[in-house]
């Protein structure tokens, strides 16, 4: 598991990729920007059980962002999933499903 000079260092860089502010990620967060700046300037410890919610702003998986785990992305059927919810009807998102269950019998043959 990453510290938490480990774990500040790896949020900035997502940020820093995703020309996220501080103010920005402190709103995604739910969290006030002085608080959000303490734990990036490390006079506060970062939080573990708010990793969910800075994992999912910076799209990486709480694990990743922890050190649990080497791979950074979350599950692209997520990441899909995230970006499509509510543009979509029940009918539209069976289709998708089913459609996806015809790719894996394919690959079963």
């Amino acid at each position: 598991m990453r510290n938490n000079d480990e774990i500040i260092t790896v949020i900035t860089n997502l940020m820093d990729k995703q020309n996220l502010s501080t103010s920005e990620l402190a709103r995604r967060t739910n969290m006030a920007k002085s608080t959000v700046s303490r734990y990036l300037n490390k006079s506060r410890e970062f939080p573990l059980n708010r990793a969910d919610d800075f994992a999912n702003v910076l799209k990486v998986t709480p694990e990743y962002l922890l050190g649990l785990e080497e791979k950074q992305t979350k599950n692209s059927f997520e990441t899909i999933a995230a970006h499509l919810d509510g543009d979509l009807t029940e009918e539209e998102w069976q289709e998708i499903l089913d459609y996806a269950e015809f790719i894996k019998s394919k690959r079963k043959k």
